[in-house]
C-alpha cells in the first residue's frame, strides 16, 4: 500500500465516525481506479480486495474468486492428493500388518514354502482327477465308435460324450488355475521379503 493510498484510508477513519474500529476494504476496478469503502465492493466482486485497519495497516488480502477454470484445477488437485493419501495410507497399513505377522525372515520362508506345499499338493490331486476324467472320455469314445462300427446298433447318447469332455476340460482348468495361483504366492512372498528387508533396514528400497 502506497503512502498516498494509507493516508486517504487515514483521512477517511477519521473523518467518519462510524468508520473508527470498522474494516476498510480497498480495491482497484477493471479500469485501475481504487475504491475505498466500509464493506466489500460490489465492483471489485470479481478482484482482489484489501482490508484495513482504521489505521490504514493491511488486516488481510482477500483474493479473486476462482474461475471456473481453477475450480476445476483445485477439484482435480484435492482429487489426486485424496487418492495419494489413502494410497500411502494402505501401504502403512499393508507394512504394518505384514511386520505384525511375521517377527523375522525365517517366519516368511518358511510361510512360503507350507502355500508352496499346500498348492502343489491340490495340483496333485487335480492330476489324478484329470486322469481319471480322461480315461472314462476315452473309454466313452471308445464304445461310441464301436456302436458306430456296427450296422444296426443303438447309437452312444451324445450327452455322455459331452459330459466326459467337459469333465476332461474342467479339471485341466481347474489345474491351470491352480498354477498361476502358485505364481501370485511366489510373487507376493518375495515382494514381502523384499519390502520386509527395506523396513528393518536390510537392503535400501529401489
Amino acid at each position: 500500500m502506497s503512502a498516498a493510498q494509507r493516508l486517504c484510508a487515514t483521512i477517511l477513519a477519521l473523518a467518519l465516525p462510524g468508520w473508527v474500529g470498522a474494516q476498510i476494504y480497498v480495491c482497484k476496478d477493471s479500469s485501475g481506479r481504487t475504491i475505498t469503502a466500509d464493506r466489500p465492493i460490489p465492483e471489485c466482486a470479481a478482484r482482489p480486495m484489501r482490508e484495513l485497519g482504521n489505521n490504514g495497516v493491511t488486516r488481510r488480502e482477500i483474493p479473486a474468486p476462482l474461475t471456473p477454470e481453477q475450480k476445476q484445477q483445485r477439484a482435480l488437485e484435492a482429487e489426486r492428493q485424496r487418492v495419494e493419501n489413502e494410497a500411502a495410507m494402505e501401504v502403512r497399513r499393508r507394512d504394518l500388518a505384514m511386520l505384525e505377522r511375521f517377527r523375522n525372515e525365517n517366519e516368511i520362508h518358511a510361510a512360503h514354502k507350507r502355500a508352496i506345499e499346500d498348492i502343489q499338493q491340490n495340483i496333485k490331486q487335480e492330476a489324478v482327477a484329470l486322469a481319471v476324467a480322461e480315461k472314462q472320455l476315452k473309454e466313452a469314445q471308445t464304445e461310441s465308435d464301436q456302436r458306430k462300427s456296427r450296422p444296426g446298433a443303438v447309437l452312444l447318447p451324445t450327452r455322455k460324450l459331452e459330459d466326459a469332455r467337459s469333465a476332461v476340460a474342467t479339471e485341466n482348468d481347474l489345474i491351470r488355475q491352480q498354477k498361476i495361483h502358485l505364481l501370485k504366492v511366489d510373487t507376493w512372498f518375495d515382494e514381502t521379503l523384499k519390502r520386509y528387508r527395506e523396513l528393518n533396514g536390510t537392503i535400501s528400497p529401489q
